[in-house]
């Protein structure tokens, strides 16, 4: 099932999180939440599949950038492409956090 306008669906499995909907204000901190329990989970790469993500926003990115800066120098691999891989891009984050990675 779809989540509607605004609604973020997050199903993890240790380190592997996976987003449905949409990342903004109202949903980021479900994000940072399950992202903060996936590297946790272990202490190799932590996995962010953004193939059904239809947006993010500017607090999303900042969740993922707090989440890249937790690794240290542990990967934070993005799985997809669309939406979130072309504003990861677009911000050239992968180049100002290079334990960030997008993987299409």
């Amino acid at each position: 099932m779809e989540p509607g306008p605004g609604l973020l669906e997050v199903r993890r499995h240790g380190a592997v999180v996976t987003l449905t909907g949409e990342v903004d204000l109202n949903t980021s901190d479900l994000l940072r939440s399950e992202l903060a329990l996936a590297c946790a989970a272990g202490d190799g790469d932590v996995v962010v599949d953004l193939t059904d993500l239809a947006f993010i926003g500017s607090s999303g990115l900042h969740v993922l950038i707090e989440t890249a800066t937790v690794l240290g120098q542990r990967r934070l691999v993005l799985l997809g492409g669309g939406w979130a891989a072309y504003v990861v891009n677009l911000l050239g984050l992968t180049l100002r956090y290079p334990n960030m990675v997008l993987e299409g």
